[in-house]
């Protein structure tokens, strides 16, 4: 039996830790912004709506869970002192904000020390609580590995197939199915491609509260190129194919490295596994503990050999050619190197609760590493979410 995360949305709390130098005046208003089952996403397009603010104008650090209850940092640049005034304390459904105060400086993807987590897991078995007497030592002597999470794949959870092969290929039309009608409703899905082309009926069954989406379709219906098209999306929905394709080629070097050199544990994940270490030596550990991996290798070559040749395995296995790699599509680079921490320790590991078949954990983790990903290696197990 698989352990549930997010039954309830206060089963998961995530606040993001920032130290803020604000003042009274300046380009941008900073915003704490508290939402409840709401996709950061979805909260900023109501904002935008609401208020009429171009989406284009509010920044902030990084995507939060939807079922969960969750506080972060916004930007809103060039507000009116009309708007500030209505937007002051609001309260919407699922959506809160408090003005904060001003900056001269937006936020930016990662712009911030850490998150703190209030995390209840059900559902654990004798099974799951031996795995996790072994595991949170491990953790809080050598940490996680930091795989990206299930927020960096919603472009490609209900997909077929990731966005970014169409591209490649230059299939603009396919790239845009797969990116419209890729829906946990499979009744609606199989409806939607019916409808495909019939860009009025199209319209009429698409989700409500996907309105750059339904501009993409306006436009099509317009007589609009399939290219085209695309750019009517924002450059941050674009950026998103980017995102979730990289960041499976990167769990992929990730998954390799343990499978093959590490004593390790497996778990589903999404459509693929995850693999985490369930032992190690001190020697091993002080050989990798500060091990880097690139996402392609070609800016910033791997310092080990190891996960070179990995790099090299899973990027001809997955048909990508150096001249792929340059390509752009879309107004986007498709491919862009960097290099990420191949490990994460949590700070503050507690057990706050612990009743039965419930456990209630609370945590601090660094930017850009994520807590399903933590509570996937503590219990070694598939998450219900």
């Amino acid at each position: 039996m698989d352990i549930r995360i997010k039954e309830k949305p206060e089963d998961f709390y995530v606040k993001e830790i920032k130290s803020l130098e604000l003042k009274e005046k300046g380009r941008y208003a900073y915003f704490l912004l508290r939402k409840v089952n709401r996709t950061t996403i979805e909260a900023l397009r109501e904002i935008s709506r609401r208020f009429g603010i171009p989406l284009r104008n509010i920044s902030f650090a990084g995507l939060k869970d939807k079922k969960a209850i969750t506080e972060q940092y916004i930007a809103i640049e060039n507000l009116s002192g009309k708007i500030l005034e209505r937007m002051q304390d609001y309260e919407g459904e699922g959506i809160s904000l408090k003005f904060l105060g001003f900056s001269d400086e937006p936020l930016s993807l990662g712009d911030i020390e850490g998150n703190y987590f209030e995390v209840r897991i059900r559902g654990i078995t004798k099974r799951h609580r031996k795995v996790f007497e072994n595991m949170l030592e491990l953790v809080k002597e050598y940490g996680c590995e930091n795989y990206f999470g299930e927020q960096r794949f919603g472009s490609v959870k209900h997909a077929e197939e990731f966005v970014i092969k169409h591209l490649i290929r230059h299939n603009y039309e396919e790239a845009l199915k797969e990116y419209l009608t890729s829906l946990k409703d499979k009744r609606l899905r199989r409806m939607l491609r019916k409808a495909w082309r019939d860009w009025d009926r199209f319209l009429k069954l698409m989700p409500k509260g996907s309105e750059p989406e339904v501009e993409v379709v306006k436009a099509l219906r317009r007589g609009e190129s399939f290219r085209n098209a695309f750019m009517v999306l924002p450059k941050n929905v674009r950026l998103m194919f980017v995102f979730a394709y990289q960041s499976y080629l990167w769990n992929r070097y990730l998954y390799t490295f343990v499978v093959r050199y590490l004593k390790h544990c497996k778990t589903p994940f999404l459509k693929w596994e995850l693999a985490f270490f369930n032992e190690m030596s001190r020697s091993v550990w002080e050989e990798i503990k500060e091990l880097e991996i690139p996402y392609l290798g070609v800016d910033y070559p791997p310092k080990n050999k190891k996960v070179e040749l990995i790099i090299k395995e899973v990027l001809q296995d997955e048909g990508i050619t150096p001249k792929m790699l340059m390509a752009e599509r879309i107004g986007i680079r498709l491919f862009s190197d960097g290099v990420r921490k191949t490990f994460f320790k949590p700070r503050d590991l507690k057990v706050l609760e612990d009743k039965g078949r419930s456990m209630k954990l609370s945590f601090v983790l660094p930017p850009g590493s994520y807590a399903t990903i933590l509570l996937r290696k503590l219990y070694c197990s598939d998450i219900k979410d």
